[in-house]
């Protein structure tokens, strides 16, 4: 209580204990103000105490960030007491906290009072708009001109614009003010955003240009944090949001074609984009198109590889709707990783040889999402050539590579490719590509030196290719087993003997049983 004399580490401890005193009285998720009322009762009043003591405003960072990180662990005690929360918001938000003249304390404070907010969410519909307005200052996107000092960095900043969509979401207002506020929170950013492109535009000097395109990503960044706050139970259509992040999305897309800083803006936008697939569902569809054809302008292998997850997202999520579109850019996405991929690089370039290989696996995972979608029809439809270029990529990538996690992949793929098309009515020569390179994957990839079963990836690869030879046996009935005994396995001096026992393994409804076959 005498805390304005008592010496800082005094403080600091006393507050320390209280804090440590979570560790001794263990409970579930922090219900410490609840259950056995002797404990939640010492608890309550030291809580009291901490809160009204005034103590939040002693002069030194350690004391402060102390008492910030004990009121957030027990947030549990406004729920019991709200009439402190007034004070605590004000500590927050005032020199104590969010306006220290410690770095430290601010950025520490940011993410502190986003834990908090959310987790009183239910008690802060009172004090949303004054706390809005408080705020706003911190929210300004920090243009790169020299001498301004942002209170926060942009880090922070995005726990302050998440602490924001959460407030806004989770109050008990209309949808249309709910509409009205986050409006207001995203304007200024799209209308700096517009701003700050044109200047990035004519910016003659790289370190500019750079600074300009961190600035233009930030604020793609702090409009895809507020969108965090949507839930399942609250969407951003039943908020009534939908309009102003399309807005967002039609501000930002322009970014795209920007020739500067390419791999910058491209990032912030792509992301912006995975958010807005999950917030805005098909309202998103419109600008997929447009979007890809500039991602898919002049890309190197990185951005390749940050390219396929959007398309397999939006794959997964959309499936046969999105379909036409994946007919349309399947084979200038196939073009522009081959093209990748061919590139000469040097022999002992060992980074080149690392992204060459995590494109191949995209690229084989972008196969596995169109053909587990269901939807091997964007493949069947892109011409006899191109679908025989496509199918050997498969096969070598079973057998060619020795890259366990692509060759899994690989057999993923072909074993659904034949219960789709193995069937007497697949397509034309489908069961001669079968016998002539699928069966053959599966005993060439196994038989390869740098195949190692000690490997937990190459145990995977192995079962998924033993799913591969079932499937076929599954699809084609006898006349595999015929192909396998009387032509492919004599073909490999294999013994009759051991044809016959694998043939038998092989025809075991059990899948297991053959699974612990193969790997013997």
């Amino acid at each position: 209580r005498n805390w304005q004399t008592t010496r800082f580490m005094e403080v600091e401890v006393a507050i320390r204990l209280l804090y440590m005193l979570a560790e001794a009285l263990p409970v579930s998720h922090g219900a410490h103000f609840s259950g056995d009322v002797t404990k939640a009762t010492a608890l309550q009043d030291m809580m009291r105490t901490l809160v009204t003591s005034g103590v939040s405003a002693y002069q030194h960072t350690s004391v402060t960030l102390e008492f910030f990180e004990t009121v957030v662990r027990y947030e549990k005690f406004f729920a019991v007491e709200p009439q402190h929360i007034p004070t605590v918001l004000m500590a927050f938000l005032d020199h104590r906290g969010l306006r220290h003249t410690s770095p430290k304390v601010r950025s520490r404070t940011a993410y502190l009072f986003s834990r908090f907010v959310k987790s009183l969410n239910k008690q802060m519909n009172p004090f949303i708009e004054d706390v809005l307005n408080r705020i706003q200052d911190l929210m300004e996107l920090s243009p790169p001109e020299n001498g301004y000092q942002a209170l926060l960095s942009s880090d922070d900043q995005l726990f302050i614009y998440e602490t924001a969509g959460v407030l806004i979401v989770n109050s008990e207002y209309s949808a249309e003010r709910k509409q009205v506020l986050m409006r207001n929170l995203l304007t200024p950013l799209m209308e700096k955003f517009k701003v700050l492109l044109e200047k990035l535009m004519m910016a003659q000097d790289e370190d500019r240009q750079m600074a300009l395109a961190d600035c233009l990503n930030h604020a793609v960044g702090f409009a895809s944090r507020t969108s965090k706050a949507f839930s399942n139970k609250q969407t951003v259509k039943q908020c009534g949001c939908s309009e102003v992040y399309l807005d967002c999305l039609q501000t930002f897309l322009p970014a795209l074609s920007c020739p500067l800083q390419k791999e910058v803006l491209r990032s912030g936008v792509r992301t912006f984009l995975h958010r807005m697939i999950i917030c805005l569902e098909e309202e998103v569809l419109p600008f997929i198109p447009s979007a890809s054809e500039h991602m898919l302008k002049d890309c190197e292998a990185k951005d390749l590889q940050e390219f396929i997850p959007l398309i397999n997202q939006i794959t997964a999520k959309f499936k046969t709707q999105v379909s036409p579109f994946l007919q349309q850019m399947f084979m200038p996405l196939l073009h522009a990783i081959f093209e990748v991929l061919l590139l000469p690089a040097e022999e002992n370039d060992q980074s080149a040889a690392l992204e060459k290989q995590m494109l191949r696996r995209s690229y084989f995972a972008f196969l596995q999402t169109v053909t587990g979608s269901g939807m091997s029809e964007v493949i069947a439809n892109q011409g006899a050539e191109n679908v025989e270029r496509v199918l050997f990529t498969v096969i070598q990538g079973a057998v060619d590579y020795p890259d366990p996690i692509a060759q899994k992949t690989c057999f993923i793929i072909l074993s659904k490719l034949v219960e789709l098309w193995g069937g007497k009515d697949g397509p034309v020569g489908f069961a001669d590509f079968v016998y002539k390179h699928i069966v053959p994957a599966c005993f060439l990839a196994p038989l390869k030196q740098t195949f190692d079963l000690a490997d937990a990836q190459t145990v995977l690869a192995l079962s998924e290719c033993a799913v591969t030879l079932k499937t076929i046996h599954l699809k084609r009935g006898p006349e595999c087993i015929q192909y396998l005994q009387q032509e492919y396995l004599p073909s490999l001096q294999v013994a009759p003997e051991i044809i016959q026992e694998f043939c038998q393994a092989l025809q075991q409804p059990d899948a297991k049983v053959f699974k612990n076959y193969l790997k013997v």
